[in-house]
């Protein structure tokens, strides 16, 4: 059968998907509710993932992290076109041995009209260390000691000195003290000093905020925005269609072109930040074994995936990182594919005649990550191992793969912008629980010496010397570099983010 047949015969389907889909998704009374295009004033956003928890801390996936940060404001956030930090709630900063000092900006307010001062900061951060359903915690483990010399300075002491702290500290919002004090009672109805309010959640549902008029910097253009769920490719698609969705996320390769030919809707790709990998815990027989995470390695078909799944719409990579990352060595390269040799190393370690584990793969959260999955699935099989696909929802998934409970997985890292916040987050030895049992001195080495080198000529070769270890080891399968492809009205002017957070403080409506 030709390709071309095959292609005719997958979009007749993902076109009845659609519709489907799109009758069970949206009833007479949904599509009242949520057919904004009708109005000049609001934007609904649709993704495949969505907020799940009244907790901001409890999330930390990035097109979430961008729903929270329109309420609530962290410090520092990142300038991705200049490649540095900019400050938010911070004026300036400063970094100094274990040190960093921060000035925060003046006559900002709550939106319930409390002034914002240090103290909000101190207890955000606490918040975040110590609540029980926070995943934010780790990137905090540094801070030793937190103090607010006066109402608009906060000085944190780091346990030990870090060339990338400030990493750790973007995009951590801060809540009002009396409610991070609450831990959770005041959480109903979440305030910050964003540019949006929180008006309604429904679970799993959407999230509806409204415009804050007393906004310190400038008010968004927008009066009210919907954050919505909609998981299947096709539903979101059918949903930006109909008038349902004015902003969806993760447009399905092969429907690419036919919605740029509809002039009621622009399509914008952009190169993401996120490198999109399957991770091997070594906690988890065989994966204990490095031959056997060599020949998973050389079994799996990149190129293969890039150009009949994703069609082109992705960047091929090597090793871990994409070229725009700090610590980028382009001769770090992964065992490249050969399934021989996958059936050598195997033979090697004594699995001639393969073996079987389970492999898990988020729905919806990635372009065609399902489809991705069951490729792989099929290239497993072709040297002896059969891997059982599961594909538990978001939610859940988001939360057992930190900790430790799937042998084998495809994630990606967002917002990567320094290579140390992936090595530290993933391979460091008692940081993390995502490569469960993965261990090796000489990596927790060099990353520590890294992270205390302030020359950044010297620490980027520590982190080259850090990825090829990484690589030989073979905890973690580089696939490739994700390119987002957003889809929206015609009369939205937005620049789609490479970050994977829409945020719509800046957008517009032509004519408005």
């Amino acid at each position: 059968m030709s390709g071309n047949v095959k292609n005719l015969g997958r979009r007749e389907l993902l076109q009845k998907a659609a519709v489907a889909a799109a009758a069970i998704t949206f009833s007479p009374l949904a599509f009242q509710r949520s057919a904004f295009s009708q109005s000049r004033s609001r934007v609904t956003v649709a993704h495949g993932v969505g907020i799940y928890s009244l907790n901001p801390y409890a999330v930390n996936t990035s097109p979430l992290q961008a729903v929270w940060q329109s309420i609530m404001e962290p410090l520092i956030d990142v300038d991705y076109d200049k490649r540095e930090y900019q400050g938010v709630l911070a004026e300036s900063w400063q970094m100094n041995g274990n040190k960093i000092h921060f000035k925060l900006r003046k006559g900002i307010r709550f939106h319930d009209g409390a002034p914002f001062s240090s103290k909000d900061v101190i207890a955000s951060f606490k918040r975040i260390l110590t609540d029980k359903e926070s995943l934010q915690a780790p990137n905090l483990q540094n801070i030793r000691e937190m103090e607010a010399p006066d109402d608009f300075s906060v000085v944190l002491t780091l346990k030990k000195p870090d060339a990338n702290a400030l990493e750790d500290i973007n995009n951590r919002v801060i809540m009002k003290q009396a409610a991070a004090e609450k831990m959770g009672e005041a959480d109903r109805s979440p305030i910050g000093t964003g540019p949006f309010k929180f008006v309604s959640w429904e679970r799993s549902g959407q999230f509806v905020l409204r415009r804050n008029e007393n906004y310190w910097g400038q008010p968004p253009k927008i009066e009210e925005v919907i954050y919505k769920t909609i998981q299947e490719d096709a539903a979101r698609i059918a949903a930006l269609e109909a008038g349902q969705a004015d902003i969806i996320s993760n447009i399905p390769p092969h429907e690419v072109e036919r919605l740029k030919a509809n002039p009621r809707l622009r399509v914008q790709p952009v190169q993401g930040l996120r490198p999109i990998f399957l991770v091997l815990s070594p906690a988890y027989k065989p994966l204990d074994n490095v031959k056997v995470r060599r020949a998973i390695t050389h079994a799996i078909d990149r190129e293969r995936i890039i150009k009949h799944i994703l069609e082109g719409n992705a960047y091929p990579l090597s090793g871990l990182l994409s070229p725009q990352v700090f610590g980028y060595d382009p001769g770090a390269k992964a065992f490249s594919y050969d399934p021989q040799k996958a059936k050598q190393l195997l033979n090697e370690a004594g699995f001639t005649n393969g073996f079987e584990i389970e492999y898990y793969s988020p729905t919806g959260r990635y372009p065609k990550d399902r489809e991705v999955a069951l490729v792989i699935v099929e290239q497993l099989s072709k040297v002896g191992i059969k891997a059982i696909l599961k594909t538990p929802e978001w939610s859940i998934f988001n939360t057992e793969y930190k900790n430790g409970k799937y042998p084998m997985y495809l994630t990606g890292r967002g917002s990567l912008i320094d290579a140390d916040t992936l090595f530290h987050q993933y391979f460091r030895t008692g940081t993390t629980k995502r490569v469960l049992g993965y261990s090796n001195p000489k990596l927790d080495e060099v990353l520590d010496l890294e992270q205390q080198t302030f020359d950044v000529k010297k620490r980027e070769k520590l982190l080259n010397e850090a990825h090829r270890i990484i690589l030989e080891d073979a905890p973690a399968i580089p696939l490739w570099n994700s390119m987002d492809v957003y889809a929206h009205r015609a009369d939205i002017v937005w620049s789609a983010p490479p970050d994977e957070k829409v945020h719509l403080k800046q957008a517009h409506l032509r004519g408005k």
